[in-house]
């Protein structure tokens, strides 16, 4: 019995709600909604691979800021989110850093590094 699943598509600023109609083996088998062809690789990939860049904080030693922010460099899958966070967690920044330093290489092997979104001084 094939299923529906509706996404509101951000490809482009018209948010179009798609519909996704998909059979008993999870295959894609129908579109309803989209109004251009990104919407259509958009829901697509959200379906098959949703990523998202994850941002957060991060403890500071040796700073008088308490926390700094950070963010993967690149998209991350939503199903390392948790894990990510467990990592990000335990991690604690060391002054002085700039915006865009490497604060955790290769998180979780997803090929992104997280990064201070900004300065951290002493």
């Amino acid at each position: 019995m094939a299923k529906e699943k509706t996404f509101i598509c951000v490809g482009c600023p018209l948010g179009c709600e798609v519909t996704l109609t998909i059979n008993d083996k999870a295959d894609v088998v129908g579109f309803a909604g989209n109004k251009c062809k990104e919407g259509e690789k958009y829901v697509l990939e959200e379906y098959k691979n949703p990523v998202r860049t994850l941002t957060a904080t991060v403890l500071t030693e040796g700073s008088s800021q308490p926390l700094l922010a950070v963010r993967t460099n690149k998209p991350i899958l939503k199903t390392k989110q948790v894990q990510s966070m467990a990592v990000i967690a335990g991690t604690r920044a060391k002054p002085p850093l700039k915006m865009g330093d490497v604060i955790v290489p290769n998180l979780l092997d997803t090929g992104a590094d997280l990064v201070a979104s900004s300065d951290l001084s002493s």
